[in-house]
């Protein structure tokens, strides 16, 4: 199958469930298109050249928009950024760290062809982990 659907229930860990999945499936190297649902429990970054900020949000949040890569193979296996919006329709987003799925939540991934390579690399010039594709 090269897009896989995936519907992730009530407490389950949302990155976890990701990497299970996709090793259940055999998908080594995947692009999140999209996700929706509610979790909670999740931390969001903001990447400085000093690390991370972090912050984490107990309170279940509408999740408006999930995308990134997913990398078995690499440094970083599971690359997510996520918008969430709140019940006054604050949205907050970043790098999602974690996260626990409140309810449900439906995620859309596909699978890169064999003869393509996605990764990481440091670049020294930015000091950044980027996209390496080959």
């Amino acid at each position: 199958m090269r897009t896989l659907i995936i519907k992730l229930e009530d407490g389950e860990n949302v990155h976890e469930s990701l990497m299970k999945i996709c090793d259940e499936h055999n998908m080594r190297m995947g692009w999140v298109h999209s996700g929706i649902g509610i979790l909670r429990d999740f931390t969001l970054g903001y990447y400085t050249r000093e690390g991370y900020l972090k912050k984490t949000f107990e309170e279940p949040h509408e999740l408006l928009s999930l995308s990134g890569t997913i990398t078995l193979d690499a440094k970083v296996s599971i690359h997510l950024h996520a918008a969430l919006a709140n019940k006054k329709y604050e949205v907050v987003g970043g790098h999602l760290f974690n996260a626990i799925v409140t309810n449900l939540n439906e995620i859309l991934i596909t699978r890169m062809p064999e003869n393509v390579w996605i990764g990481r690399s440091l670049n020294p010039k930015t000091e950044y982990y980027e996209l390496d594709i080959r």
